[in-house]
């Protein structure tokens, strides 16, 4: 006798509308997981790699920033500061982060300072300073009954511009500079009283009279703040108490050196030396702003050349981010002329 099949609503055999088996079930869960692998560790390293790369533009960026800022200011070094024939004795106790006085008085003409391998507060070790000095936009030609001479400048305000703020006091625009009318000499001084005249410590070498000139001085402070996470790259103008202010983020190092007049180049234009810088070699390192897992820079970086080379590999942790070096020769188009 022949046996009947069992059947099911729809009038197929039931074998038919069997499922998968456990086992049919568990291959495909464990080739669906290798696939899903694959693909998760295709976008993880697409993804690893955008964002490096979006780091390195960044990077990029910070330092063309930084290198266009620092050449707009050293073209300008010595503008109109560099008619003063005098050394300067200066007192700008921020110049290389520590607290000891004697370390912070600078003397030379006030055009170009140099700081070497600065250390202590702020400043990140290891790297430069540079000061900048120039005179300001705010300038006003001495009229009647203005005038300077030995430890005494009278000025009828000392709002230089016209704008309705004083240019020049004893607290945060301590600064200024006289010029004589044909340029043939210039007065670098501070101010030291609160009210009425200007009295400039150790008195003028020369006399100013109407048609000569009296302007606020800018002293441009460059330098890399020491911060383990972030270092950046500050800039603080004392000539007008601005403060520091970050002007480009993720910058490792900062280094200098001077092209003297006659083809030489030092790391420290001290005292009369500062008159014959023609121009300056600038040195500086980004990083990205985050570590790469697994990457690790133990690369030694080389800036100028012998008697003056200077070389900087990075240390412990931090060699864990990508770095990129930018290097310009600026010439001083206002330092001997």
């Amino acid at each position: 006798m022949q046996k009947s099949r069992t059947r099911n609503d729809s009038g197929l055999p039931a074998r038919s509308m069997a499922g998968f088996t456990i086992i049919e079930l568990l291959v495909a869960m464990a080739l669906g997981m290798v696939i899903l692998a694959g693909l998760f560790r295709t976008f993880k390293v697409q993804h690893d790699s955008y964002v490096i790369q979006d780091q390195v533009s960044a990077m990029q960026q910070n330092l063309r920033a930084a290198m266009h800022l620092i050449t707009r200011d050293l073209q300008m070094a010595g503008y109109y500061t560099n008619f003063d024939r005098n050394n300067r004795q200066l007192d700008w106790n921020d110049l290389d982060g520590d607290s000891n006085p004697s370390n912070n008085t600078e003397t030379g003409r006030p055009l170009i300072f140099a700081v070497n391998n600065a250390s202590g507060g702020d400043i990140k070790g290891g790297t430069d300073v540079i000061v900048i000095v120039k005179a300001g936009s705010e300038g006003h030609t001495l009229t009647s009954g203005e005038g300077a001479s030995g430890g005494v400048i009278a000025l009828s305000s000392r709002d230089l511009d016209g704008d309705g703020t004083a240019d020049l006091n004893n607290t945060s625009k301590t600064f200024g500079l006289l010029v004589k009318e044909d340029l043939s000499f210039a007065d670098f001084f501070q101010v030291d009283s609160a009210s009425g005249s200007i009295n400039p410590p150790g008195g003028l070498v020369e006399n100013y009279t109407s048609g000569d000139t009296v302007f606020r001085t800018d002293i441009i402070i460059y330098r890399v703040r020491a911060d383990a996470t972030h270092p950046c790259l500050e800039r603080k103008n004392l000539g007008n108490d601005s403060g520091y202010q970050v002007i480009a983020e993720n910058i490792d190092y900062l280094k200098f050196r001077y092209q003297l007049n006659d083809g030489t180049w030092t790391r420290n234009p001290t005292g009369n030396d500062a008159r014959r810088v023609r121009a300056v070699e600038v040195f500086l390192i980004g990083r990205t702003a985050f570590p790469q897992r697994g990457y690790s820079d133990t690369s030694t970086y080389t800036f100028g050349s012998e008697p003056t080379v200077q070389n900087y590999t990075p240390p412990g942790n931090d060699q864990r981010y990508r770095r990129k070096t930018m290097t310009s020769v600026i010439k001083t188009r206002n330092i001997g002329l």
